[in-house]
């Protein structure tokens, strides 16, 4: 066990490291364990549990993640009547027998703690400009605290059988066998570390920059027994100091009762994500960067003044082609939902603002563009918000608001056929068209 736990807080360690998302998580639903016996009925009760978590994005769709969690779980176990659980003991004069326990109305209210140390694959996906899905599959390795029982039976008949006499004993109180009404006891028992299968799946909502809510449901199944392996115990003790002093073992350190005990969680689930700072393998494939030359002809032409009637009459310089081309290459923003300026296109728009400065006549028609993913009025929105928020940068950087028109294509005229993601990537642009008024 505790190889297992060095293993997977190593695994929470190194993954955190590398972590491009944090993340809260809030559950609930029935949590506990899945009992399979031909003595009783076992049945879940609530739990509920919270959790941290990291995630890792290897790619625009899919991730690790990783985390601790903290579960409260719960069950009752109910004894069907007239059955009888037999094991061999020692009496306190040493002699070997049977004993024997018949039960009326026995009832056991079980709960216990769990901590999970989860490893998920998640793939996520868009639907709109707001909002996608998620599915996660993986495991986790789930250490459970001890089980607290409150056991409590109709009827208790406690007798023993000794065969080398062929004598049999069902009315000695003072020495633990008869008859005892009522019975009421609580016992610790112990449970081991089991390994889950864990399926999860949900909606999420993008509600700020870098905060998004996470919601659907869970599933975690124990592929392992909580259940020490051959356990030798009865449902409850012999005492020899008579039946009031008979303390209770519980149905999981009981033999032949429970034949499997497999752990069962289900419900619902809500999670808030928070997308780090730092700059990471998601926001470096979501945006393509192209790289651009500076326009090697930098030279700026002084503008000429010619006295003429005591009037100076400025020349405009003008621009060369290629620094128009560099002003009219696609601005590429590349995620789905930004609409903020994306930091790598910061440099390349000061050096617009300085070209577009040399001719103060010109006028930038600045143009916002989305893929053909979303509804078609949130992607004219989407794209007037790039572009307007490309203006609003140009604004800062000296360019008057008076010389930009802004407008909103959506979807429509693409660059590329919006089949491949790498396409759609490029397609969620702006466009800057350079109009001379000479």
């Amino acid at each position: 066990m505790k190889i297992r736990i060095v293993t997977s807080l190593f695994l929470i360690w190194m993954l955190s490291g590398q972590a491009q998302e944090i993340m809260f998580k809030l559950d609930g639903g029935t949590s506990g364990i899945a009992y399979n016996s031909s003595m009783g009925n076992g049945t879940l009760g609530f739990g509920g549990g919270i959790g941290v978590g990291y995630t890792y994005f290897f790619n625009n769709h899919w991730g690790l993640q990783t985390g601790i969690e903290a579960r409260y779980n719960s069950n009752t176990f109910e004894l069907y009547d007239n059955q009888q659980i037999v094991t061999n003991e020692i009496d306190d004069q040493g002699s070997a027998f049977e004993y024997r326990v018949n039960t009326s109305k026995y009832r056991e209210d079980q709960h216990f703690y769990s901590f999970g140390i989860p490893v998920m694959l998640q793939y996520r996906g868009a639907i709109s400009d707001k909002t996608g899905f998620y599915v996660g599959f993986g495991g986790k390795v789930l250490f459970p605290t001890k089980q607290q029982v409150a056991a409590s039976a109709k009827d208790l008949e406690l007798s023993s059988y000794y065969p080398d006499l062929n004598l049999e004993i069902d009315d000695l109180p003072v020495h633990g066998f008869g008859n005892t009404n009522d019975w009421e006891n609580h016992v610790e028992v112990s449970l081991k570390t089991s390994v889950l299968l864990s399926i999860e799946g949900g909606l999420i909502f993008k509600l700020k920059e870098h905060l998004k809510l996470y919601t659907g449901i869970y599933i975690d199944y124990g592929l392992t027994d909580l259940q020490d392996e051959n356990p030798t115990q009865n449902l409850v003790d012999y005492s020899p100091n008579g039946l009031e002093m008979v303390t209770a073992n519980g149905v999981m350190a009981a033999e032949g009762i429970v034949e499997s005990s497999k752990y069962l969680s289900v419900g619902i689930q809500v999670k808030l994500g928070f997308r780090l700072g730092k700059k990471n393998a998601l926001q470096a494939e979501k945006t393509e960067v192209v790289t651009i030359e500076e326009p090697m002809e930098t030279k700026v032409l002084v503008p000429k003044v010619v006295e003429k009637n005591h009037e100076e009459n400025i020349i405009e310089p003008t621009l060369t082609a290629s620094e128009v081309a560099y002003m009219e290459k696609p601005l590429v923003f590349g995620n789905i939902d930004q609409i903020e300026i994306p930091e790598q296109l910061t440099e390349r728009l000061k050096t617009i603002a300085r070209l577009a400065n040399k001719n103060k006549e010109s006028k930038l028609y600045i143009t916002g563009y989305t893929c053909d993913l979303g509804s078609e009025s949130i992607n004219k929105k989407i794209g007037m918000k790039r572009a307007r928020s490309v203006a609003a940068y140009l604004e800062t950087q000296g360019i008057s608001r008076d010389r930009m028109k802004v407008e909103s294509k959506g979807e429509a005229e693409p660059l590329f056929p919006n089949i491949t993601h790498k396409n759609r990537e490029k397609n969620r642009r702006v466009s800057i068209e350079v109009v001379s008024e000479n």
